[in-house]
């Protein structure tokens, strides 16, 4: 008796220790996954954006289907549709930054003479060490040595950049035009996979619901952002500035990425109010008016519009932002967001990571 208690316990001691192996396995995983997508950023990034791409164009494609065009043809046409709207909008922005850029330095150097009064006690303390390490080092010799590193200039690293901009351009392009005219076939071929009947269904009626979820999702955050853009840059135009429409398109795009995007934004609108005005509180009034729209849009027209099905608590977001931005940079910050919607959106139907969706709802 006493030997099958010994063997019984000893079965019992392997099995206590699995949740712990697979914790350690589980979080070697997870740093494995991480270092492989900083290392993909190249391919991760465009396959990314080709998916969220796909999922907001893919009801005008099925509009199109619906109305008797070959879908190959739909595709094509929403998608060269996409691309000039895009162009003809940047186009468009062109010409103001450009003229902004020329202002850049009044701005700047109205900044430092603004903030000067702020510097004097800072420049008083930096003096007083210097003197401090001058009499401390009476009787030795200091020799201080400055090394500068010459390096290529800021034309030269854009321009070397330029090639594999537009290669990750026109690959995120082509992927998005293979999942919108793929998409559906690949959706088949998963369902065939499925061993009965009810997991075929509830795989096509989970697939379907996710994606009419995710695509309502990002034209209805693309929607806000758009009106948001166009109220900054009325805002902005009733209060004189130059080229509004320029800011309310930047302001727009950085409305992607929630903490970092706004935090530019007002900084840039700062250095736009200098470019117009000697003083501080006159300079302020650009930032004032978007930090107040900023506001009324993020308390109480978004979770309005969303709801609070689709909400995301304010703690995960912001641990998506530092994650999302360390791995891929600035389109990591404005990918967060759309990422953490659809890993929510997803995760609620699938039992298993229920947990998941619960920490991510707010």
């Amino acid at each position: 008796m006493n030997t099958n208690a010994e063997d019984d316990a000893g079965d019992t001691v392997p099995g206590a220790g699995h949740p712990t192996r697979n914790r350690l396995l589980a979080g070697i995983l997870v740093i494995l996954v991480l270092y492989t997508c900083a290392l993909a950023a190249v391919l991760i990034v465009p396959l990314l954006l080709a998916l969220l791409l796909s999922l907001m164009l893919a009801p005008a494609v099925r509009v199109l289907c619906r109305w008797r065009l070959p879908r190959s043809v739909a595709t094509l046409l929403v998608l060269l549709s996409s691309i000039v709207l895009a162009a003809a909008l940047i186009g468009s922005l062109v010409a103001p930054a450009r003229a902004w850029m020329v202002q850049v330095p009044k701005s700047l150097e109205r900044i430092e003479r603004s903030l000067s009064a702020l510097r004097q006690p800072m420049l008083a303390m930096t003096n007083a060490g210097e003197k401090i390490a001058d009499l401390a080092d009476i009787g030795g010799e200091r020799k201080l040595q400055r090394v500068v590193e010459a390096g290529p200039g800021g034309l030269a690293r854009l321009l070397s950049a330029t090639p594999a901009v537009l290669a990750s351009m026109a690959g995120t392009l082509l992927l998005t035009f293979i999942f919108l005219l793929h998409g559906d076939a690949l959706l088949r071929k998963l369902v065939e996979l499925a061993p009965a009947l009810h997991l075929k269904k509830d795989i096509v009626l989970a697939t379907r619901s996710a994606q009419y979820e995710l695509s309502t999702y990002m034209l209805t955050i693309a929607t806000i952002n758009a009106i948001f853009g166009l109220l900054t840059a009325s805002a902005l135009w009733l209060l004189g500035v130059d080229n509004a429409l320029l800011w309310g398109g930047i302001v727009a795009l950085l409305n992607f990425a929630p903490f970092v995007g706004p935090m530019v934004a007002a900084a840039l609108l700062v250095v736009v109010g200098f470019a117009r005005f000697d003083t501080v509180l006159s300079a302020l009034a650009d930032p004032g008016v978007f930090l107040v729209l900023h506001l009324l849009e993020g308390q109480l027209v978004t979770p309005w519009v969303v709801g609070r099905r689709l909400a995301l608590d304010p703690v995960m977001v912001f641990l998506a932002l530092m994650l999302f931005g360390w791995l891929w940079g600035v389109p990591g910050l404005l990918l967060a967001m759309p990422l953490l919607s659809c890993i929510r959106i997803v995760a609620e139907r699938i039992p298993a990571w229920n947990a998941l969706a619960r920490m991510l709802a707010a």
